[in-house]
């Protein structure tokens, strides 16, 4: 089967958008992991996706913590959010909810000059049940629309049933699939430096 890509070829003037990828899952062969990496395959190429390790060395939020200054990793991932436009979630579902690790690791974003207010946001999950992460997500959507993200509209990539859309190498090979992540991606562009230029324009118009 030959497997298309669908990327958008940047026009001379377009900015690349810089997009942090954050994963909720630490397991290496994570079907989340994949869905990540097939992102950075279906990206279209005016953008760029880099990837922050170490969600699981924050510690867990604590405002006494906090109070004494933020630990190393915690500096690592905000110094990583103020240097992109956008943010990439890929997430599983568990127990019906938010992995503890991307919820820590958003409390500690949304400290102090949140990085996260105003910033641009998409989301995307893969799981063994058909609902693909739908809960994970809305729970989501309620923590970021609150601290003032731009969490991208719908229509969501839920990715149900999701081990028989990747090969035994855990690359997403089913084609529908990687069409939605590809246009997804685009949308997430898309909203992105619209956003950029509606804020652009109000701060002239001040």
């Amino acid at each position: 089967m030959t497997v298309v890509t669908y990327q958008t070829k940047p026009t001379s003037n377009q900015p690349v958008v810089r997009v942090l990828g954050l994963t909720g899952s630490l397991r290496s062969q994570s079907v989340n992991r994949a869905l990540m990496s097939a992102a950075h395959e279906l990206k279209p190429d005016d953008m760029q996706i880099m990837d922050h390790a170490g969600l699981d060395q924050l510690p867990y939020f604590n405002e006494d913590v906090e109070t004494e200054g933020d630990p190393t990793t915690v500096q690592a991932l905000k110094s990583a959010l103020h240097s992109v436009d956008a943010l990439l979630i890929v997430t599983p579902e568990y127990n019906s909810g938010v992995p503890a690790v991307l919820k820590n690791a958003i409390d500690w974003a949304s400290r102090g000059a949140s990085l996260l207010k105003e910033m641009p946001v998409a989301l995307m999950s893969a799981s063994p049940s058909p609902m693909g992460g739908q809960r994970a997500q809305l729970q989501f959507r309620q923590t970021l629309t609150g601290i003032g993200a731009h969490v991208l509209p719908a229509p969501d990539i839920l990715i149900g049933s999701a081990p028989q859309r990747f090969d035994a190498d855990l690359r997403l090979s089913d084609e529908p699939t990687r069409k939605l992540v590809a246009r997804h991606l685009v949308r997430l562009r898309d909203w992105t430096l619209a956003l950029g230029a509606l804020r652009l324009h109000l701060k002239e118009a001040a």
